[in-house]
């Protein structure tokens, strides 16, 4: 029964190989079979183009579509490289004055710029008099004691209360909250004091002659060491002299925006050695 099989199915086979030698045989000393074969495989190019197009765009789609979860990722990464971006060119307004008073020095090699670590912010309370949030860096991320804090504005603040796995931020707000400073546009040296719940911030014992005026936008003067330099502080929305009086009543706006954006920037000054700070500072596990 094999063998019969095997026979039927050669004998079912002939007629198409005998026709196929025929037609290999035909195009290949024929050249009226040859025109035609040609005029065959030209009509046959649309009909192929058409069975072969879903899969063709398909093929061509695979590079140019993304998930939504890669879009959230791309844009997550774009928005903290952002933010990164806007703090590093609030310093050129600072630079700029700078590099005009220190001409004379500018075969001086630059500062190696900060490290910085973006922390998000887990807390902030809706009340507007609030003047701490909490964010998501810890002492275990090498966060310490007075680390200053900036956003997209400028200074926030400094921690105040590390945790091992998040810490409290005190915005330049509070009455005993200082900071160093300088006018960008005269580099008048002058110290910002918080005004406390819903109070511009204020600028005490500056001399009424002194060059200040409302718009100015002071910036970190980097003494003291607590808060590096060039990082918008302020912006002077008020300026009164009064003749019968020494010193000028100044008030000034927070340039940060004070815990309403999402993330926050710790900065650590250039070289600065943090796990002498850690071991000054006690980890708390439990965090108000």
């Amino acid at each position: 029964m094999v063998k019969r099989g095997g026979g039927g199915l050669v004998r079912g086979l002939g007629p198409y190989l005998l026709l196929s030698a025929a037609l290999i045989a035909a195009y290949l000393h024929l050249t009226p079979v040859r025109t035609v074969m040609h005029s065959a495989a030209v009509i046959g190019i649309p009909i192929h183009f058409l069975a072969s197009l879903p899969s063709t765009v398909l093929n061509a789609m695979q590079g140019h579509l993304t998930t939504a979860d890669q879009l959230r990722k791309e844009f997550e990464a774009i928005r903290q490289r952002n933010l990164i971006l806007q703090t590093r060119l609030h310093r050129f307004e600072f630079l700029e004055n700078e590099n005009a008073r220190l001409r004379t020095l500018l075969s001086a090699t630059p500062s190696e710029a900060e490290q910085v670590t973006l922390a998000a912010l887990l807390a902030v309370n809706p009340d507007p008099s609030a003047l701490t949030v909490l964010i998501d860096k810890g002492s275990a991320d090498g966060v310490f004691q007075g680390q200053p804090v900036v956003d997209s504005g400028g200074l926030i603040g400094q921690v105040t209360k590390p945790g091992l796995f998040r810490s409290k931020v005190s915005l330049i707000t509070q009455e005993d909250q200082a900071v160093p400073a300088q006018v960008a546009r005269s580099g008048l040296r002058a110290v910002t004091y918080g005004g406390g719940p819903n109070r511009p911030l204020r600028v005490l014992y500056l001399d009424r002659n002194a060059d200040i005026r409302a718009g100015d936008l002071l910036v970190t003067s980097g003494l003291g060491g607590r808060y590096p330099p060039g990082y918008p502080v302020a912006r002077i929305t008020g300026v009164e002299r009064n003749l019968a009086e020494a010193f000028m009543t100044i008030a000034a706006e927070p340039a940060s925006h004070l815990g309403r954006d999402r993330e926050v920037l710790l900065l650590w000054l250039p070289d600065e050695d943090t796990s002498s700070h850690e071991k000054e500072i006690e980890i708390q596990a439990d965090d108000d």
